[in-house]
């Protein structure tokens, strides 16, 4: 009889299951905020350091197409350019997103192409990440370069 009369009962929730559920939602809202937001990040790296790669390449066929010798610099203000060595007459300038961070001690700060699109120095130029230290590594001649992990 006690549960007929507690099952017709049509006041609704009582506060405290109210609040468990609130409690509930923003736990699984959080959750799921911090994973895309990690994830996010990771893909604004990945393309910044892909962007880095193609700008390089593109000032390489650059050169070769305009047989003028190119610099790439990369500043400690965070961003990097492309200008023409004999005028100084800019091609592109870029930034770094928020979280990649260039390490003022990298012993490669400046690519110069030459018009053949052979890079005379190499090296390689560390940034920092929230997911650990990325090194962009240019090898001599061709100018070739990969992205490493730094552990």
């Amino acid at each position: 009889m006690l549960l007929m009369k507690h099952m017709k009962n049509d006041q609704g929730f009582s506060l405290i299951e109210m609040l468990l559920v609130l409690f509930i939602v923003i736990v699984v809202s959080s959750i799921v905020y911090k994973v895309t937001y990690t994830i996010s990040e990771k893909q604004a790296v990945e393309q910044f350091f892909n962007q880095v790669q193609l700008d390089i390449q593109r000032m390489q066929a650059l050169a070769i197409e305009e047989k003028k010798t190119i610099n790439v610099l990369f500043s400690d203000n965070n961003t990097y350019k492309a200008y023409y060595s004999l005028d100084g007459k800019k091609i592109f300038e870029r930034s770094f997103p928020s979280i990649v961070q260039l390490n003022i001690y990298s012993n490669l700060k400046n690519i110069v192409i030459y018009p053949n699109g052979e890079v005379v120095n190499f090296g390689k130029i560390i940034f920092y990440t929230p997911f650990g230290e990325r090194q962009l590594i240019v090898n001599i001649q061709k100018g070739r370069m990969r992205i490493v992990d730094a552990k």
